[in-house]
């Protein structure tokens, strides 16, 4: 079996995977939280992205600039074809975002890593029978070191609440962060593109992803 790279493991994401991906990037570089969102309908096609802006500079900026907030503005009115939409985002979507995917009708939601702070969120159709009937399909989270990619993205420039959850729930993801950002900035300017920029840390995540007594 040939080995897994960097490139192949990009190459054999879905689209929507890499756009969602590109924009949690632009995040990153921007000095953000680094989570990214798109909206496509039943056919793959694009219809909407957004990417945290929770530190912008200009709005949309703060604490409800989510990117599942602004990727699912370009929902359709029409109830039937908003069930046949799909929600790509790379972090699971918090209280505020899951409840706007229910209320929007989103079909499908998929999502690249859990995020500790909000760990048991999936019980809310629990709560109340509207919920359940609106309640999405959900897939998720990404496995291998590509889940893994995600799950660290959103802890590299913040030390906020998402980063104190993850050094709760997973010490040693909360290190792999740790030394994810150091390998990214390392001196240079941190790569163009979210691709170069898993190419710079693939070693890291493989060895992450193997059993803790095969870890380097």
């Amino acid at each position: 079996m040939s080995e897994l790279t960097a490139h192949r493991a990009w190459s054999a994401l879905e689209l929507p995977w890499q756009h969602a991906i590109a924009m949690a990037w632009k995040s990153y570089r921007d000095g953000g939280v680094a989570v990214g969102a798109v909206v496509t309908d039943d056919a793959g096609t694009v219809l909407g992205s957004g990417r945290n802006q929770r530190f912008a500079t200009a709005a949309p900026r703060g604490l409800l600039a989510h990117a599942e907030m602004e990727a699912l503005a370009a929902m359709p009115d029409d109830k039937e074809l908003a069930r046949r939409t799909r929600l790509y985002t790379t972090l699971h979507p918090c209280p505020m975002c899951l409840g706007a995917t229910v209320v929007a009708r989103v079909g499908h939601l998929a999502f690249g890593a859990y995020d500790p702070t909000w760990l048991g969120i999936e019980q809310l159709p629990q709560l109340n029978d509207e919920v359940q009937r609106r309640w999405p399909t959900i897939a998720g989270p990404l496995p291998g070191p590509i889940g893994e990619w995600l799950a660290v993205l959103p802890c590299l420039n913040t030390k906020g609440t998402l980063v104190q959850a993850m050094q709760r729930v997973s010490p040693s993801r909360a290190q792999l962060a740790q030394t994810i950002a150091k390998a990214l900035n390392n001196g240079d300017e941190p790569p163009d593109t979210p691709d170069l920029a898993l190419d710079r840390v693939w070693d890291l995540l493989i060895d992450f992803s193997r059993p803790q007594g095969e870890r380097g």
